[in-house]
C-alpha cells in the first residue's frame, strides 16, 4: 500500500462501490416501498369490495354472511390477488364468514381501520379492515411473501452486482492508475540514471498538457539547470585551477633557484622575495575573492543601514585618485542619494566598477561617477573613455572567470570582480547593468532601492 498506484486503485474502487453500494440500497428501499403500498392498497381494496358485496346482498342471510362467497372470483379479480386472507366477524369476535385459505386459523379479531404491518402465522401480512351492517366486522390479510422473496432476490443481484464492480474496479483502476502514472515511472527512471558523468538524459513528453506533463516538463528543466551549474562548477574549478598554477609556478621556481643559488647571492634573495611576494599576494586576492562568492552563493549575512550612497561614492572616489597614474577619476558634485544597505559590501561593489574603468581605461582617460534618483529607484553610474567591450563579450563579462580576450592578454585580474559586483547589488534588492561600445568606453550603473527590500 505504499505504492501511489495502489492507493489511487484502492481509493478508485472504494469510491465507485460506495457509489454502486448507495444506488442500490436506494433502489431497493424504492422497491420495497412501492411493492408494499400495493400491497396495502390491494388489502384496503379487498375490503372495499366485501362491504359492497354485503350490502348488495343484504337481506338474503339474515345478518350470518355465509351467502358471501369470500373465495368468489369477483372478489380476486376486483383486488388482482389471489393471496386474500379473508374473514367476517361478529360484534363479539366470533368468525361468521371465512375464506378457504384461513382453514381454520383466524385472525386478529376486533381491528377495523386502514391498512397496517401485521404478522400472521409467522409471515408478514398487511390488514386492513371495516365495518358491515348488524355491528359485524370484515378483515383481509395481504400476504406479503411474494414481495419479501422478489426482494431477497433483488438484494442477491445487487450484491453480486457490487462485488462485480469491485472486482472490474480495482482491475481497471490498476490499469487506469499505471497509464496515468506512466510519466511518473519514466522520470523516476530517468533520475536513476542520472549521474554526474551524464546530465543529457531527459523525460519523454507526450500527451496533452496536463498536471503530470507539467510535472515532467518542470523536471526537465531542472536538469537543464542542474546541467548548466555542473558545467559551470567545472569551469569554474578549471579557471580557479589556472589561475592559481602560475602564482604557484612563480612560488616553486623562486624557491627552487633560492635553493640553488641564493644562499650567497643577496639580489637573487631580493629577486625571489619580491616574486614570492608578489605571487602570494595574486594567491591571496584570488582566495579571497573565491570565499566573498561562496559567501554570496550561500547568502551574504548583509547588515543593512541607512546610508549615502553618493558619499559612499566620493569616497571611493578620493581611494582611486591614490592609485590612478595617468586616468583622471571625478565626481560631480554629490547630491544626497539615501539608500538602506550593508556599506562593506557596497563599498566594494563600487570599488569592483571603479577599479575596472582605471585598470582598463586609455592612457590620458577619464573615469567620471554620477550619483542620483531615477523612477524611484537610486542609482550609481560609473563611465570610463577606455577601449569599450565588444558585443560578443557584453552578455558574458558578469559570468565568473570570463575575460575579453584583450583583457586576459593583459593578466590584469581573475574575472571575478564583475560576478561579485552582480551579486552584491542583486543582494541588496538591485540591478546592474552595462552599456558599452568598442573605442568610445563604457557605462556601468546599479540600481538600488531607497531603503526598502533589502535582502538579509
Amino acid at each position: 500500500m505504499r505504492s501511489i498506484t495502489w492507493r489511487l486503485t484502492v481509493w478508485y474502487a472504494a469510491i465507485l462501490v460506495s457509489i454502486l453500494a448507495i444506488c442500490g440500497l436506494a433502489a431497493f428501499w424504492s422497491m420495497r416501498y412501492v411493492l408494499f403500498s400495493g400491497a396495502a392498497q390491494e388489502a384496503a381494496s379487498a375490503v372495499t369490495a366485501v362491504q359492497k358485496m354485503a350490502a348488495s346482498q343484504e337481506g338474503n342471510g339474515r345478518g350470518n354472511y355465509n351467502h358471501i362467497d369470500l373465495d368468489d372470483p369477483e372478489l380476486i379479480n376486483a383486488t388482482g390477488n389471489n393471496m386474500l386472507l379473508v374473514q367476517i366477524t361478529s360484534s363479539g369476535g366470533r368468525v361468521l364468514n371465512s375464506s378457504w385459505a384461513l382453514k381454520n386459523a383466524a385472525l386478529a379479531p376486533g381491528y377495523a381501520g386502514p391498512p397496517v404491518l401485521s404478522r400472521f402465522q409467522g409471515e408478514e401480512v398487511y390488514l386492513a379492515g371495516g365495518r358491515l351492517s348488524g355491528g359485524a366486522l370484515v378483515q383481509v390479510a395481504r400476504p406479503l411473501t411474494r414481495e419479501e422473496d422478489f426482494l431477497k432476490d433483488l438484494a442477491r443481484v445487487f450484491m453480486l452486482l457490487v462485488l462485480a464492480g469491485l472486482l472490474l474496479a480495482l482491475a481497471g483502476g490498476w490499469v487506469i492508475t499505471r497509464a496515468a502514472l506512466r510519466p511518473v515511472h519514466s522520470l523516476t527512471r530517468t533520475a536513476r540514471q542520472i549521474s554526474t558523468s551524464d546530465l543529457r538524459r531527459r523525460i519523454s513528453l507526450h500527451g496533452g498538457r496536463d498536471e503530470l506533463y507539467v510535472l515532467g516538463e518542470t523536471f526537465n528543466q531542472m536538469l537543464d539547470r542542474l546541467e548548466r551549474g555542473f558545467r559551470s562548477q567545472q569551469e569554474f574549478v578549471a579557471a580557479a585551477s589556472h589561475d592559481l598554477r602560475t602564482p604557484l609556478t612563480v612560488i616553486k621556481s623562486y624557491a627552487d633557484l633560492l635553493n640553488r643559488w641564493g644562499k650567497n647571492e643577496p639580489a637573487v634573495v631580493d629577486e625571489s622575495v619580491q616574486a614570492i611576494t608578489r605571487a602570494a599576494g595574486l594567491m591571496e586576492r584570488l582566495v579571497n575573492d573565491l570565499l566573498l562568492l561562496a559567501h554570496m552563493d550561500a547568502g551574504p549575512p548583509l547588515k543593512p543601514a541607512p546610508l549615502d550612497l553618493a558619499e559612499l561614492a566620493a569616497e571611493t572616489v578620493q581611494e582611486a585618485r591614490a592609485v590612478a597614474k595617468d586616468v583622471s577619476v571625478e565626481m560631480n558634485p554629490p547630491s544626497p542619494v539615501p539608500v538602506e544597505a550593508d556599506e562593506h559590501y557596497l563599498r566594494r561593489a563600487i570599488w569592483v566598477l571603479v577599479d575596472n574603468a582605471i585598470k582598463y581605461n586609455r592612457p590620458g582617460g577619464k573615469v567620471e561617477l554620477v550619483a542620483g534618483e531615477e523612477g524611484g529607484q537610486a542609482f550609481l553610474r560609473v563611465s570610463d573613455t577606455g577601449r569599450g567591450i565588444g558585443q560578443g563579450d557584453l552578455a558574458h563579462i558578469f559570468e565568473r572567470f570570463y575575460r575579453a580576450d584583450q583583457a586576459r592578454g593583459q593578466g590584469k585580474g581573475f574575472g571575478l570582480g564583475l560576478a561579485l559586483a552582480k551579486s552584491i547589488v542583486e543582494a541588496h534588492g538591485g540591478k546592474i547593468t552595462v552599456q558599452s561600445e568598442p573605442g568610445k568606453g563604457s557605462s556601468f550603473t546599479i540600481m538600488l532601492p531607497q531603503q526598502k527590500n533589502i535582502v538579509g
